[in-house]
């Protein structure tokens, strides 16, 4: 965020006066979040600060502003800090508040305490504290409040109060057309009466070396002398006439700020008489509400629309050039009181605090480079080499090509430039060396007169000059490959080195080669360099960092190299790489060109003072993000596992233009790695594993480190983790253990039951087939039986059918005999042998043992059949024919065929269907 105003600053910023100014940080009403007007400013132990704003109590802890509104929305116009307690004055109420347990702000009013109800319309515009008085100031009484006793004391005024004053522990107040009054255990005191005052308004009373002096609107400062105002004195400055002071504060001890309506803020050093004019749009507006002098020395503004912090202890000034006016700064030169500059654009100058730098005559151009050599201040120039005679006139000595710098060379001028070395025995008549052509930015001369030239791409060349044949010998050329952009030869402490954007190297006259310089990379181990660019100034050597000039010394007590490091980012110096210059100016002033004008600053360098670092909130939430404060005393902090997410914001208060604070955290439980540093005060986690946590968090102003701050904090078991939980889930396993050992038990007694079930079918079936066997063994001894009785059947049936035939043949030769008593006597005998009667009951005795149950399912099917017919069906069984069963009936084949057919009738047989092939279903 800091970058972002650095950013703002030169992207804005134009100096009408043309002053180097103290860095300066603007916060508007968009960066704050609030309203645009702010009246007072008060700071706490912690550093933090706190602005009266139209909108509310604003808070700023050095990384995150902060709204707090009171109850009905009011604004406010005052404020003051004391014991805890940031005490407030607004519309009609006047109060305190107080930081909770979490961080946050509560207000309290004191309105009830106070015994008179409150003008119509009463605001409180001032607040100062004395002893354990707290005092609020309205346009028409004052408020006094006991911090002891909790009682509230009016003073009431006949006339308007315009101000309130706190001087060596005393308070005072101006009453129109009274005068100046001081408050005292008795009576208030007046100290300046309305004859000596008349309608100034007062807006500072103040005291500088045992005198005291009073500020007024429109009419500058006053000595107090005897209750008498002196418009005559030491103090009496003439800027101020005509100027509408709105508030003045005495801060440095010498140093007298005015913020003024409409003209911006002017800084007077009552030591020198000095003058420093800020406004419009270095500060964000020109009407100044308040002042404040924080405890780092840093001037506070309240504006009519933002707030601006002037760093007043910098050993930074800063000059901006942002319409171009002067244009890049190359290089730079003090003489006594005239400042050079050589830019892009050409030489200017200016003579002490004069309002604007002049451009020096015929000298537009680019300027490499200032220098004095013999007496004589030369300009090496795009179009050549210039001699400056005075501030405002130069003489043209060199025009063959563009000089990139001048050196004193055998009682005569050795110049480097576009194409090559010339030399000049006066400084005038300059004459091109011949042998060497190529670009001479970088020369150094060594104390065997070698000429060693630096060259960007091509490394370094050693070469003899020789001033009375204008010949140059090139001796060696040392290349410097891969090694970044630019490189400078310079001496050092009578050493000749070459430093490189990567390294430095020193040259070894036994070798004829440049080796690592250990000493200087020693010292650049754990720095970052960003080009070869450097520079020696007396007994220093300057080389460029992202965030630091280094400054190199020898050690005067021990032969070891120093390095300084001086707090100046490249955010404030930008230039083109390989363009980086340095210079010194006088009184252990330097200055360094940029592209937005230039930065100055002096040696010893102001290091702050790096603050404690404080956890200023903590807050969680679920998945929401609807984000609840935790209390900052960290003692058992337990967090519900839904609202593991959780945000810190933490701060070290720092108040500086170029010097960026920068934090580094790591949430040991969680991931016990530092993380990388950075510049935002915040660190979120979300949705973190259950476990006990402690946050780390430091806090870094360049090299210094601040304290660690922890907060412990646990985030809980998911509810399906918890203890109860888990004793659910153990009895749950042991119920499902059971149940489960139940459903095995049954289903295993199941299965052996069914085993045995099984077995016991297998034993049943091994039975039933054996069962069966014995039943198949018994059907096949029945079969042979039935087929030996359908043997004897047949048998018997073939007998009686061959004994009838042979009985009817010899019947039949019989009654063809003639003796026919005897014969009839045979035929008797015959007639009972071939009896139908005997031979069924024979038949069917033997058809029931071979074909039992036949007759019987006939004649319960077809019940109509008589006893013949069920002899015929039984003869036709055995499958015999007509032929075969007339014998059998003692009657004709004829006969059989008629039975045969009144049979199928009674049975009620298709046509198609055959007699025998039913009867043979049976």
């Amino acid at each position: 965020m800091r970058f972002l105003y650095i950013i703002f600053f030169f992207g804005l910023c134009f100096n009408f006066y043309g002053q180097e100014l103290p860095p300066i940080i603007n916060y508007s009403a968009k960066d704050y979040k609030a309203g645009n007007q702010n009246w007072m400013i008060t700071q706490d132990e912690n550093h933090h600060i706190y602005v009266a704003n139209n909108s509310g109590l604003l808070s700023f802890n050095g990384e995150q502003w902060k709204l707090n509104q009171l109850p009905d929305g009011s604004f406010l116009r005052s404020v003051k800090y004391i014991d805890k307690k940031i005490f407030s004055g607004s519309y009609m109420d006047f109060g305190y508040w107080e930081e909770d347990d979490k961080g946050e702000l509560n207000y309290t009013s004191l309105n009830e305490l106070v015994d008179s109800p409150f003008l119509d319309g009463e605001q409180f515009w001032h607040i100062e504290t004395v002893a354990n008085y707290v005092v609020f100031q309205s346009l028409r009484r004052l408020y006094s409040y006991n911090l002891n006793t909790g009682k509230v004391v009016v003073i009431p005024s006949e006339y308007t109060i315009t101000n309130l004053f706190k001087l060596h522990q005393k308070l005072y107040y101006q009453v129109a057309e009274k005068g100046l009054y001081e408050i005292s255990s008795d009576e208030p005191k007046i100290i300046v009466p309305y004859a000596e005052l008349k309608n100034q308004l007062i807006v500072d009373y103040f005291e500088y070396k045992s005198e005291k002096y009073i500020v007024s609107r429109n009419q500058g400062i006053y000595l107090v002398k005897d209750s008498t105002l002196v418009a005559n004195h030491p103090l009496a400055i003439k800027q101020l006439e005509g100027e509408s002071i709105f508030v003045a504060k005495l801060i440095n001890k010498n140093i007298l700020a005015l913020g003024t309506i409409g003209d911006g803020l002017k800084l007077f050093n009552l030591e020198n008489g000095s003058l420093t004019h800020i406004k419009q749009p270095n500060l964000l507006n020109n009407t100044v509400l308040s002042l404040f002098s924080d405890d780092d020395g840093n001037l506070w503004t309240g504006l009519d629309n933002g707030i601006s912090i002037v760093n007043l202890n910098s050993s930074v000034k800063i000059f901006t050039d942002t319409f171009g006016d002067i244009g890049t700064v190359y290089c730079s030169y003090q003489e006594g009181e005239w400042l050079y500059l050589g830019t892009n654009q050409g030489l200017y100058v200016r003579k002490g605090n004069e309002k604007s730098f002049t451009l020096v005559p015929n000298t537009s151009g680019q300027v490499w480079s200032i220098q004095k050599v013999k007496g004589d201040l030369l300009i090496g120039h795009d179009k050549g080499t210039f001699l400056l005679k005075n501030p405002s006139q130069v003489e043209q000595v060199y025009s063959l090509s563009g000089t990139w710098q001048i050196k004193e060379f055998n009682d005569g001028f050795l110049q480097g430039h576009y194409n090559g070395l010339s030399f000049s025995k006066d400084g005038k008549d300059f004459k091109l060396l011949n042998n060497y052509d190529l670009s001479s930015r970088n020369i150094v001369i060594d104390k065997n007169k070698n000429v060693w030239v630096g060259h960007d791409h091509k490394g370094v060349y050693k070469t003899k000059v020789d001033t009375l044949t204008g010949e140059v010998s090139v001796l060696n050329n040392y290349s410097f490959t891969n090694e970044g952009a630019a490189l400078t030869v310079f001496i050092f402490d009578d050493q000749l080195y070459v430093s490189t954007a990567k390294n430095i190297y020193e040259y070894s006259t036994e070798k004829d080669e440049f080796v690592l310089a250990e000493k200087f990379n020693k010292l650049f181990k754990n720095e970052n360099r960003i080009t070869g660019i450097s520079k020696k100034i007396g007994n220093s050597w300057w080389a460029f960092g992202e965030e630091y000039l280094f400054q190199i010394t020898k050690d005067a007590f021990q032969d070891e190299l120093k390095i300084e490091k001086i707090p100046i980012p490249i955010n404030l110096r930008g230039i083109s790489t390989g363009f980086e210059n340095i210079s010194y100016l006088d009184e252990n002033t330097y200055l360094v060109g940029s592209n937005f004008g230039y930065v100055t600053f002096k040696i010893p360098f102001n290091k702050l003072i790096l603050s404690d670092l404080k956890i200023n909130s903590v807050s969680f939430s679920g998945k929401g993000n609807n984000y609840k404060r935790l209390f900052l005393e960290n003692d058992g902090i337990e967090l519900p596992y839904k609202n593991n997410y959780i945000n810190f914001s933490f701060s070290v208060p720092q108040y500086d233009l170029i010097n960026d604070i920068k934090y580094s955290y790591r949430l040991k439980g969680y991931n016990n790695t530092w993380s990388a540093w950075n510049t935002s005060g915040k660190a979120n986690f979300e949705n973190l594993p259950f476990g006990e946590y402690t946050l780390e968090v430091k806090g870094k102003l360049k090299e210094d480190e601040s304290n660690v701050e922890k907060y412990s904090f646990e985030v809980l078991k998911p509810w399906y983790l918890s203890t109860a939980a888990i004793v659910i889930y153990v009895i749950f396993l042991l119920i499902l253990f059971f149940l489960t050992h139940r459903v095995y038990t049954n289903y295993y007694k199941k299965q052996q039951e069914k085993l045995i079930q099984k077995n016991k079918k297998k034993l049943e079936m091994q039975e039933l087939a054996a069962q069966q066997e014995i039943v198949t063994l018994q059907n096949k001894q029945l079969e042979t039986e039935v087929e030996s009785k359908n043997r004897e059947l047949a048998a018997s049936t073939m007998n009686i059918i061959k004994k009838n035939e042979f009985l009817s043949e010899l019947k039949n030769k019989l009654s063809n005999s003639e003796s026919k008593r005897d014969i009839q006597e045979v035929i008797k005998i015959i007639n009972r042998n071939i009896a139908e009667k005997d031979n069924w009951k024979l038949f069917k005795e033997a058809f029931d043992n071979a074909d039992k149950d036949f007759l019987q399912s006939v004649k319960e099917k077809h019940p109509t059949l008589t006893s013949n017919d069920l002899k015929l069906c039984a003869y036709l069984r055995l499958n015999l024919s007509s032929k075969e069963i007339a014998p059998l009936l003692n009657i004709s084949v004829r006969s059989v065929e008629i039975k045969r057919y009144r049979l199928r009738k009674k049975m009620e047989l298709d046509h198609e269907q055959g007699l025998v092939e039913y009867i043979l279903t049976f």
